[in-house]
């Protein structure tokens, strides 16, 4: 695994816009040690769907005032296939799981994740494994 960078989930964008210092920590961590980010659309989007204006403004501005931070899309056709392949081998349990580890596995990056938890399913489900980093579970 070359940390080069990290994919954050959902349970870290949750965390953070709900004002977790330890999420907040991470992220000034990495950012200062010029460590890249990469943050799902649909990870993104499925976090903002669960927060107010004032949370959602707030993880906008991480991501648009830091250079290190990335949203991650599906810019390519090869894109769309890894992600219809995860999609396949899950049975569709989860797009947002789907798209956070597509982008992982493009860039052979580990998810940082709140809750190990949330993605056992998923785990279960695949035939290969999740590269998760787990951050304490303090957070909302």
């Amino acid at each position: 695994m070359t940390n080069t960078g990290y994919v954050l989930d959902d349970t870290v964008l949750h965390a953070y816009a709900h004002g977790s210092l330890t999420t907040t920590s991470l992220i000034v961590h990495l950012t200062e040690r010029d460590v890249r980010i990469a943050i799902p659309a649909l990870a993104l989007s499925a976090s903002k769907a669960r927060l107010n204006e004032d949370q959602r403004e707030s993880l906008d501005g991480v991501i648009d005032n830091n250079g290190l931070i990335e949203l991650a899309g599906l810019t390519t056709l090869a894109d769309t296939n890894e992600l219809a392949d995860i999609l396949a081998a899950t049975d569709h349990l989860d797009i947002a799981a789907a798209q956070m580890i597509s982008v992982a596995r493009h860039f052979d990056w580990e998810i940082i994740t709140h809750d190990r938890g949330r993605w056992r399913q998923i785990e279960e489900a695949l035939p290969w494994p999740i590269d998760l980093v787990e951050l304490s579970n303090e957070g909302p």
